[in-house]
């Protein structure tokens, strides 16, 4: 038996969608309307106003401040605001002990491991001493598991939070020059220290974020768009990468500078005292960077496909113990200088007070890190629960950074925020819940305790060495620059404006500038947006841009013209200068005359219910002086699709820009207007002015209108042209006196 040839499966499948589209055609040729204008289109499909709502700021504002007497008009409501305030009392009963704790025990530890040396580091970078660092890792973590609603976020210390904080110590506290254990000085009890100082920041931090979730500002975090903060972060990453370098190279008696460009000075004053380096620091920051970038990027991927286990091998904490007994077996401290940790306490630290006081003072500061600790947080939290599949409360994130940094400042801590190298570690290490974090914190605790003695050798260069490491990833985003310009220049502009503000002028001082950057582009963009010609796409009822489709067909005297913005005060003058621009190039085309042929109108076959429905002649007052204009040879269609809103200078423009068209016997037509601009026409009696007849749902409509009105009847003009008084409409709405 012959085996028949294989139909090639691409021609029939061509073939079947051939059918389709011929079915789909044949549908839509069915359901094609004839064309008509918004009134009569209104009046078939049974458009419905919305109701007025005179008590709509009522109804919200009680709804608003229904969230906080509601929970406590029944014993039902309070416990529903209980589990809502502490997501713990739903999530723990539900846990499942058997399949999910050994892989947050394993996953918690790592993660712990993770923290020691980071924290030290950038306790160190923050202003203060070691054991500061694994306080913040553990207290404030710790009461995130009672409030927080993400399962994977690893709170803790972080590279530029850390940083924006000895800013703020640096400019508060006193701090001697060298040597950050030793005592105040006869004289200087007047300066704060460096804990007090972080404490009362940290108390500003948490009363910021609760303010935020208490009036739900985290809407506000929007404005800090994924270029701003990435731009950020990478200029916040130089100035940990400059404030490093006196360590790395052993480097000391450095004068402090501060102000806007005090980076460029510290820079210079390390590269003119490098004769004067440290041989010893300099060797070991070298190999402890050699360890850590050969053991992160070619040691744990071999391992991680040899053991099949996704746990990495913790560098940083190899690198602390193996420098920590080299600089104690040489006895780098005395022979070369090596500058050391010194005395970690153990035990548990005391509660104390934060220093109300000193919140005025580091107010400012304390604004910049709440807004970038939520910005970095809600971004990663809910990037995770998107991938794993499950929900978090935005709203109740902001309590739980508020309750964790409020709770944390009566412990010696400074701010934390979520870490992303961490949190990937624990999701690749099987972080399922937040039971993760409570094992993390009690291997901190445990270290913190029992083994911080062990740490007094470790190296201050080696702290600095990881910090710079841990910037890598940071730095290496200048490498997106070349593709971010490729994709949007505007965004790369704010990438740019955010990194070198940062770098050049100050931490807190770049952000700001670079949010407002930000926000000027947006108005820029409404204030300058593009506009179209449009035309009809051959063989459909689609209207699309001349430059970008060439298969177009223009209608002789009729111009479409598309405004991509919402029309408000910024940018009426850009909009009608755009009208005027086209219309002289309309002018000037072939397009513009439309030459009427000698039989148009005698014996069509006209389908309309009626001809004064397209061409309505009679005059019918509208208000006094203002007649109902008759056909005009030449029509301009405005499509009002990008119209997503108007203002009452955008209603008058559309005036000005009608009265003008119409004293040059060009019928203009508005299609596609949304209801809300539609509404805002009615309140500001724009329908006064303007006919309803001249509005039409979509461009097909108004099109098929124009061209119908050239055919059938040709051109008829009009004596009274209506005419917008530009001059009273500007006079009054300013005072006469």
């Amino acid at each position: 038996m012959d085996i028949p040839p294989s139909t090639p499966s691409t021609p029939t499948m061509i073939h079947v969608e051939e059918e389709e589209y011929d079915q789909l055609r044949s549908f839509y040729a069915k359901k094609r309307r004839a064309p008509m204008n918004q009134v009569e289109y209104d009046e078939k499909y049974g458009y419905q106003k919305r109701l007025k709502d005179g008590g709509k700021f009522k109804k919200r504002s009680t709804k608003v401040a229904s969230r906080y007497y509601v929970p406590f008009t029944s014993v039902t409501n309070f416990k529903i605001f209980l589990l809502n305030l502490f997501p713990i009392f739903g999530w723990l009963p539900k846990y499942d002990w058997k399949n999910s704790l050994t892989s947050d025990v394993v996953g918690g530890i790592t993660v712990g491991v993770l923290q020691i040396p980071q924290g030290i580091a950038y306790a160190i970078l923050s202003r203060q001493d070691p054991i500061v660092g694994l306080y913040t890792s553990i207290y404030p973590v710790f009461l995130y598991i009672f409030f927080g609603t993400s399962k994977h976020a690893s709170l803790g210390t972080f590279a530029v939070v850390a940083l924006m904080t000895g800013l703020a110590v640096e400019r508060e506290a006193f701090i001697p020059s060298d040597n950050l254990n030793s005592t105040l000085l006869p004289g200087d009890e007047a300066l704060p220290s460096p804990i007090e100082v972080s404490c009362a920041l940290v108390l500003g931090v948490g009363l910021i974020q609760f303010l935020m979730g208490v009036f739900r500002l985290q809407f506000l975090t929007t404005y800090l768009s994924d270029q701003l903060i990435a731009g950020f972060t990478t200029g916040s990453a130089v100035h940990v990468l400059v404030s490093q370098f006196k360590e790395l190279f052993g480097l000391r008696g450095l004068v402090k500078h501060s102000g806007p460009g005090y980076l460029i000075r510290n820079v210079y004053d390390t590269v003119t005292n490098l004769p004067k380096a440290n041989f010893m620091c300099c060797a070991i920051s070298l190999a402890t960077m050699i360890l850590l970038h050969c053991g992160k990027e070619y040691i744990n991927p071999i391992m991680k496909r040899k053991m099949k286990s996704n746990i990495p091998i913790p560098w940083e904490l190899v690198a602390v113990i193996i420098s920590t007994i080299f600089v104690a077996l040489i006895d780098a401290n005395e022979l070369y200088n090596v500058k050391i940790v010194n005395k970690i306490p153990t035990g548990l630290p005391e509660l104390s007070l934060p220093n109300p006081n000193l919140i005025p003072r580091v107010l400012p500061d304390a604004i910049s890190i709440a807004v970038v600790v939520v910005a970095v947080h809600l971004s990663l939290s809910k990037m995770l629960a998107k991938k794993y599949e499950y929900e978090i409360d935005a709203g109740q994130e902001l309590y739980a950074l508020s309750f964790t940094a409020i709770g944390g400042s009566f412990f010696p801590t400074f701010p934390t925020s979520i870490g992303l190298g961490r949190t990937m570690v624990g999701v690749e290490s099987g972080v399922k819940t937040q039971v993760a974090t409570f094992f993390s914190c009690l291997f901190v605790l445990s270290v913190s305790l029992y083994f911080g003695r062990f740490l007094e050798t470790l190296p201050m260069c080696v702290l600095s060495a990881i910090i710079v490491i841990a910037l890598k990833s940071m730095l290496w985003k200048l490498r997106d620059l070349k593709g971010i310009w490729k994709l949007s220049k505007i965004d790369c502009c704010i990438w740019m404006v955010a990194f070198f503000a940062t770098v050049l002028v100050d931490v807190s001082e770049g952000l700001l500038i670079a949010i407002f950057f930000a926000l000027f582009t947006t108005i820029l963009r409404e204030q300058y947006p593009k506009w179209h010609l449009l035309a009809n796409v051959k063989d459909t009822d689609e209207f699309s841009d001349t430059q970008q489709y060439q298969e177009t067909i223009f209608y002789k005297g009729i111009c479409i013209f598309k405004f991509d913005a919402p029309l408000l005060f910024h940018n009426v003058e850009c909009f009608k200068k755009c009208i005027e621009k086209v219309y002289d190039e309309w002018k000037k085309s072939s397009e513009f005359n439309f030459v009427k042929e000698p039989n148009a109108g005698k014996g069509s076959k006209f389908t309309f219910e009626g001809m004064h429905r397209i061409a309505p002649i009679t005059e019918i007052p509208l208000h006094p002086g203002i007649n109902r204009d008759p056909i005009l040879p030449r029509h301009f269609v405005i499509d009002c699709s990008g119209f997503t809103f108007i203002d009452l200078m955008g209603v008058s423009a559309l005036k000005e820009v009608f009265s003008d068209l119409r004293k040059k016997r060009v019928q203009v037509y508005f299609a596609s207007t949304k209801v809300p601009v539609r509404e805002m026409f009615e309140k500001c009696s724009f329908f006064d002015f303007v006919s309803k007849e001249n509005f039409y749902p979509t461009l097909r409509d108004a099109t098929g209108i124009a061209r119908l009105r050239q055919t059938e009847f040709g051109s008829l003009d009009t004596t009274s042209i209506p005419e917008f008084d530009e001059i009273s409409n500007v006079t009054n709405n300013y005072p006469t006196q």
